[in-house]
């Protein structure tokens, strides 16, 4: 397990609390004897009672300066629509400041519990001369063994989230490609294979489209590939994430106003990263696991890629670049060839910041999916993890024609057809020969201007959790 950057404690005793805040929930507003058998305050319980009588009943929060097991202020939850209950929790959770310890008796709930109290409480603040970090506890009775195991396993996940939180959240000018690439070798992976290409080989293996982007910056991109092979006899799945660390939009340059949140642009990348973290301990997964990430910049120096260039990828296909700015689909197109090529896995996953479009479609609630496997799809879309949402897209043989060249075999920006997240997706297929491809585009999710739930404003950590559940499963 990494070391986790929040700090939190797992107690089974109330009575050992040390922090602040107390926080406890009331499950039914018509059974009020366990409250009573703590000894909770009798007006407290007479206001609880009180809103029991009422005809529109709501989810509260009770908040009221009252010593109770070493804390100085208790805070009374009540959640009225249980089919939203992380969604409200959190949004509770996000109104108590300082340390917080929260007692539960449900067990069924200990990790949705765990989920909102870990996320909803993250800060980056790692920049900031004064640091006001938090102490969290998690209070359950008497717990199981297999409970306990499940919460271990449960901040291990975490503690992923807030790594690739934290990496999306850093400014770019501290992330360049190399030097992040040997950040990630460095992470405690014990049963993941890493290897890295460095420019030449790049070159000399043909990624071209991926050179082509970074020949704007003076840093070199690098390219991070990961086995995790498990066994021969088993399928083979493979991610694939686009790891641009800024993008200004090459010579086709973008909006100021757009630039804002380009640090954030390598955040498909960095979910595949926490990821494979996670399951980097998982000893009973039924697959092998491929993935690789390419890592670089997208700016304007004098030899960078001009529109209208055309530029032969990994896997001998000609790109007409139509505009320099939809440069991460150039990324992953030489990422799909090579993973096909060298491992042959049955299905590949590419995750990318990929569309403006997707944005503007879905919101920021909703990260777009499509691609040709139906099977994969659908069950990430009817199992969702956490407060993680998906929705599918069209991806259809018109699309996938439309984004044919006149004078390369594919161009990268199609005008005049719009379904700008679908035609992005639509070019990817043409660099997959065998493999499925399921595309997942979290340029609306991946970074919010705004929070929810237990989403922050900033860089959220979204897809890590879906996809080690969805790999777990198979």
């Amino acid at each position: 397990m990494i070391p986790a950057s929040f700090s939190l404690e797992i107690l089974d005793n109330p009575e050992n609390n040390t922090l602040e805040n107390f926080v406890i929930e009331v499950d039914e507003l018509s059974n009020l004897d366990f409250f009573k058998r703590i000894h909770l305050p009798e007006d407290i319980i007479a206001e609880i009672e009180s809103k029991s009588h009422e005809t529109e009943k709501a989810s509260f929060i009770l908040s009221t300066y009252c010593p109770f097991f070493h804390a100085k202020k208790l805070h009374i939850i009540y959640i009225h629509d249980k089919k939203s209950y992380t969604k409200e929790l959190s949004d509770m959770l996000g109104k108590i400041k300082g340390d917080i310890a929260f007692y539960t008796s449900k067990r069924e709930q200990t990790m949705s519990i765990l989920d909102s109290l870990v996320l909803t409480t993250y800060s980056f603040e790692h920049y900031l001369t004064k640091k006001t970090p938090r102490k969290l506890a998690l209070i359950v009775e008497n717990p199981n063994e297999a409970l306990q195991m499940e919460i271990a396993d449960r901040i291990n996940l975490l503690s992923c989230i807030y790594l690739v939180r934290d990496m999306v959240n850093t400014p770019a000018s501290l992330k360049y490609p190399k030097k992040l690439a040997e950040q990630i070798m460095k992470l405690p992976f014990k049963n993941t294979k890493i290897i890295l290409m460095e420019r030449k080989e790049l070159e000399t293996k043909g990624f071209n489209l991926l050179l082509g982007v970074s020949s704007g910056s003076d840093k070199d991109p690098c390219v991070l590939v990961f086995e995790r092979m498990i066994d021969k006899s088993l399928p083979t799945l493979a991610l694939a994430g686009k790891w641009v660390t800024f993008d200004a939009g090459g010579l086709q340059i973008k909006p100021d106003d757009a630039m804002l949140d380009m640090k954030s642009d390598m955040a498909g990348a960095a979910t595949v990263v926490g990821t494979l973290l996670a399951l980097d301990n998982k000893t009973n997964l039924r697959a092998n696991i491929v993935a690789t990430i390419g890592l670089t910049e997208n700016l304007l120096g004098g030899s960078a890629m001009k529109p209208l260039d055309i530029i032969r990828g990994y896997n001998g296909k000609t790109v007409e670049i139509g505009h320099t700015d939809a440069e991460g689909r150039l990324v992953l197109a030489d990422l799909l060839g090579y993973m096909e090529a060298t491992y042959t896995p049955e299905t590949i996953i590419s995750v990318a910041t990929l569309t403006g479009a997707v944005l503007h479609a879905l919101g920021q609630n909703y990260a777009g999916i499509m691609g040709n496997n139906e099977k994969i799809i659908q069950e990430i879309l009817t199992n969702p993890s956490g407060e993680e949402r998906f929705w599918q897209l069209p991806l259809d043989t018109d699309m996938i024609d439309k984004a044919k060249g006149e004078i390369s075999d594919v161009k990268n920006i199609t005008s005049g057809y719009k379904a700008g997240s679908s035609m992005g997706a639509a070019f990817l297929t043409h660099f997959v020969k065998n493999s499925k491809l399921v595309h997942m585009d979290i340029a609306g999710t991946a970074h919010r201007t705004s929070s929810y739930s237990y989403f922050p404003k900033g860089a959220t950590g979204f897809g890590v959790m879906t996809l080690v559940e969805f790999l777990k499963r198979q």
